[in-house]
């Protein structure tokens, strides 16, 4: 048996088209690593907006009342743009501080014809603590804004808020929209009013109480985040692509998976070596299980292959830095922090029922066929299928799909401690995909020792 493996490993690994798929995935995993990259470069479009913007004030006509507050609005957005432009670092202040000051004076400018002089000086104080970069003036006047309306009204809500500007002054954090800190607390400080309104309110019907779920699930993320200062929402280091992992990668996994079980069996057909291969002192079931158990152990040492090679070249293009951060996973009010890699080995592990039942399927498909494009084809058409099938489940309450193994094959959700998507058990997606993979194991088995290979 152990020699019929190693015969098996030995030929696939030989294989042009194996190493046709392992070239093409290294040249994707690049460019995917590449685009992680420049993800907020790909994402800007500040450039594009305002060039609109100007095109569309050309054409306004400011003698129509509605158009004039258009064009008022317009001029406010292109004036705070520009100054984002030269600070960056400074762009939450100009919008949360300056646009509506801004706002006020071009309204009073050009709308209502008033003095704008007292709020032009205001804007010009704000403007030369925007060009000093001194973030602290304007975290202070929000501070002092706080406290002065604890002092009229204490409430959670505001002591919270408090709070989070005591921790930017104390720990340094500038509002640069790059700082991972400054996002969190952002974050927190967008969420209050809607969290706390939530939280106050008796009765929430179940999409208040999903919301509610939601900004509780986020605010505790993004505690933890300030709490032990590690940046856990990077969307473009290497710890992002591994966390999708198999949203990035899944298509290759299945390539890899489908081409080796769709040709273990009837390239021995098409090319005729089957016949020797029966001459052999082997039963035609151990022959079987030999090529089963080869499929059965390259998972594995392709998914292991698979995600190496991401490690090192994602960590070439991105850095290793990211591989020290933690996945974050929110359950029953408590943070848990899994290594990434541990991480990333559960969630392959809950997709492994998914790829052995594929792998099955085009393993039947090859025995009983003897077609390599046939047993692929089908197989892949079996997938798309499948995910259709599991789209129209999550739609259309039916019970026709409850055996469906599209909808029993991804365990995911025991990963990232959700539930079921279609409300099963794990144990009845578990037994459901076991009874699966024994119908197939057994067609199989019979159909090949049954098989005439005299005409071959």
């Amino acid at each position: 048996m152990i020699k019929l493996i190693k015969a098996e490993l030995k030929k696939i690994f030989h294989k042009k088209s194996f190493l046709v798929i392992t070239v093409i995935f290294m040249f994707y995993s690049i460019l995917t690593n590449v685009i992680y990259k420049e993800m907020n470069t790909l994402l800007n479009i500040d450039n594009l907006y305002t060039d609109e913007l100007k095109e569309e004030n050309k054409s306004l006509n400011l003698n129509n009342a509605l158009e004039l507050e258009q064009y008022v609005t317009n001029i406010t957005i292109l004036e705070t743009e520009e100054l984002k432009k030269d600070y960056k670092d400074m762009a939450y202040i100009i919008d949360n501080k300056l646009y509506d000051l801004i706002l006020e004076k071009n309204s009073k400018k050009f709308i209502t014809k008033e003095d704008i002089t007292d709020i032009d000086e205001q804007i010009e104080e704000y403007k030369n603590y925007i060009k000093k970069k001194d973030w602290r003036y304007f975290t202070n006047l929000e501070l002092n804004d706080i406290n002065e309306s604890l002092s009229e009204n204490k409430s959670e809500r505001l002591e919270k808020a408090k709070s989070l500007e005591e921790y930017r002054l104390k720990n340094n954090v500038n509002y640069a929209e790059d700082n991972y800190l400054n996002k969190a607390i952002i974050t927190i400080k967008t969420d209050l009013n809607e969290y706390y309104n939530l939280k106050e309110m008796s009765n929430l019907n179940s999409e208040m109480q999903k919301r509610y779920e939601a900004l509780e699930e986020e605010m505790a993320i993004n505690n933890y985040i300030l709490e032990k200062k590690v940046d856990a929402l990077s969307n473009n280091s290497l710890g992002a692509v591994l966390k999708n992992f198999s949203g990035e990668f899944g298509l290759f996994i299945l390539i890899y998976v489908i081409m080796i079980s769709g040709s273990i069996i009837s390239e021995e057909f098409n090319k005729g070596t089957i016949k020797y291969l029966l001459t052999k002192p082997y039963k035609r079931s151990s022959i079987l299980t030999a090529k089963l158990l080869t499929i059965m152990l390259l998972i594995p040492i392709i998914l292991l292959f698979m995600v190496l090679i991401e490690i090192i070249l994602g960590g070439i293009i991105l850095g290793f830095n990211s591989l020290s951060v933690p996945v974050l996973i929110y359950h029953n009010g408590v943070i848990e922090a899994y290594h990434v890699l541990k991480y990333l080995g559960l969630l392959l592990l809950s997709s492994l029922p998914e790829y052995l039942v594929l792998s099955i399927l085009c393993f039947l498909l090859s025995t009983v066929t003897t077609s390599t494009s046939a047993a692929i084809t089908c197989t892949f058409l079996f997938y798309l299928i499948g995910n259709v099938i599991s789209n129209l489940a999550l739609i259309y309450n039916t019970r026709i799909f409850k055996y469906f193994i599209s909808l029993h094959w991804n365990f995911d959700y025991l990963v990232n401690k959700t539930s079921n998507p279609y409300n099963f058990s794990w144990s009845f997606s578990l037994g459901i995909v076991i009874i699966y993979i024994v119908i197939m194991l057994c067609i199989s088995y019979v159909y090949f020792n049954k098989k005439d290979v005299k005409n071959i």
